[in-house]
């Protein structure tokens, strides 16, 4: 069945709206309705729908037409930046990160080690990568509107969450970001951190390396389109 960048449109923009409720005064009363736990379901149930909503509009809207085209070398130059994105996102998920829900600032002159010092927000950033590789080799509106959503959400998310870490924790979180950077290895190049290999693991850089490799290879299969030359 096709479908229309209308429609599209519409599904990113519900999906958006979606995301921000952890920010607003909506969350407070829904909380108070359903109780944290109830909320944390609710919520959970409405992200996925949203997610399933969008992914679905964006495999049946027709072609759109293009706004650029890309010289083939970008190709490559998206390969690097997902495998990037994987390096961060399991670093990220592997390690604790104050940022994360739930988490602080450790205590101590060191308050960010790992992947922490080349992001704060490994998971985000890696979203942020990959919506900016995909449309480096994908120059139609509709490629823009949905890898470009999820672009913006997460770095958004970044900056939501930084805002609500510092009002939670001002001193813990003025050591922390004061260590750390949004852009990878930002920090590290002004001097305010360092890179300390040892602490990223091999076996996270493998299975990174492992996981990019096996996406390559079933990306015809999930998402109908051959990204290797």
């Amino acid at each position: 069945m096709t479908g229309t960048t209308a429609h599209l449109i519409l599904a990113m923009a519900v999906f958006l709206v979606i995301h921000v409720v952890p920010s607003s005064a909506l969350r407070g009363r829904l909380v108070a309705m359903m109780g944290q736990g109830g909320y944390l379901a609710f919520y959970s149930i409405l992200s996925l729908v949203g997610i399933v909503w969008v992914v679905m509009a964006f495999n049946a809207a027709a072609f759109s037409g293009l706004l650029w085209y890309q010289p083939y070398v970008m190709n490559h130059v998206a390969a690097l930046l997902i495998l990037l994105g994987f390096i961060l996102f399991i670093g990220g998920q592997t390690q604790p990160n104050p940022a994360s829900v739930g988490q602080s600032v450790a205590a101590g002159d060191d308050p960010a080690r790992g992947f922490m010092r080349i992001t704060r927000h490994p998971f985000l950033v890696s979203v942020v990568l990959w919506g900016t590789a995909h449309m480096l080799v994908r120059g139609d509106y509709n490629a823009l509107i949905f890898f470009g959503g999820f672009l913006v959400l997460a770095a958004a998310g970044t900056l939501l969450i930084d805002a609500k870490r510092r009002k939670a924790d001002p001193d813990g979180w003025a050591r922390y970001s004061a260590v750390t950077s949004i852009v990878p290895f930002l920090a590290i190049l002004q001097g305010r951190n360092r890179l300390v290999v040892r602490e990223l693991g091999w076996w996270r850089l493998l299975l990174a390396v492992v996981v990019f490799i096996g996406f390559l290879h079933l990306h015809p299969i999930i998402m109908g389109v051959d990204p290797l030359p």
